[in-house]
């Protein structure tokens, strides 16, 4: 990921889905929509241009909140070049069971992001996972070879779908107990995997995101925007 920050802008999908935890996908939305050029609140020069994908206008997500979408799944297909950033939230293991076992959408937006090339300045896209977030990309087979995390109770169960979907032949995938984790350059090398740990890890490795591709001022300061404590990544 480039350093650099002068007048870069960034299209980000937030993928959203039926009992989907809503600080997974609110926390990175929350801490992308402070990062501007200028720093200027009142007229803010966005480095993020965020759009919500879903397979329906409006999702019911966790504890009943109706999230309306700005971009249909369908259409998000057709789309997903357009993308430097992919969000994948996590929701209960039980909710995400019609995903994670059925050939969905959802899995196939993954993977068509997943095996796009770099964006026309040859930077790296970013895809994101949160919590059981995951379970998703496992699912859609394209964590071989990687080290990802999840949620702390849900290590086992991923280890397990990363097991089940796998290409033959590929490594295996490494899962470890972490806070969130960059896992490097994805096969193909056009999209760098991040994976955070649960729920309010998000907003810990969206900062980091922030950090590497603007600058680790400007990670700095949304934390005082947000009067957020960000744990940092430590080796």
């Amino acid at each position: 990921m480039s350093s650099e920050s002068s007048n870069k802008y960034y299209k980000v999908g937030v993928l959203l889905f039926p009992d989907g935890d809503i600080l997974d996908f609110a926390g990175p939305i929350e801490v992308l929509s402070h990062v501007s050029h200028n720093r200027n609140p009142d007229s803010p020069d966005r480095m993020f241009e965020i759009k919500t994908i879903a397979c329906s206008p409006a999702i019911r997500a966790a504890n009943s909140l109706t999230v309306h979408a700005d971009l249909l799944l369908s259409d998000a297909l057709d789309q997903i070049s357009d993308f430097h950033i992919l969000v994948i939230p996590g929701g209960a293991p039980s909710f995400l069971k019609p995903l994670i076992e059925n050939n969905t959408p959802e899995l196939d937006l993954i993977r068509k992001f997943a095996a796009l090339p770099a964006d026309v300045s040859s930077e790296p896209r970013v895809l994101l996972s949160v919590c059981t977030g995951a379970f998703l990309l496992g699912a859609a087979g394209v964590l071989g070879g990687m080290t990802v995390t999840t949620h702390h109770s849900s290590l086992d169960r991923l280890q397990e779908i990363c097991a089940h979907s796998n290409t033959p032949g590929e490594p295996a995938t490494t899962v470890l107990y972490k806070r969130y984790l960059d896992g490097g350059l994805m096969k193909g090398g056009g999209v760098r995997l991040l994976t955070a740990g649960g729920v309010s890890s998000g907003l810990d490795a969206t900062y980091y995101l922030v950090s590497q591709l603007t600058t680790y001022d400007m990670a700095v300061f949304v934390t005082r925007v947000m009067e957020y404590d960000w744990r940092e990544l430590k080796e």
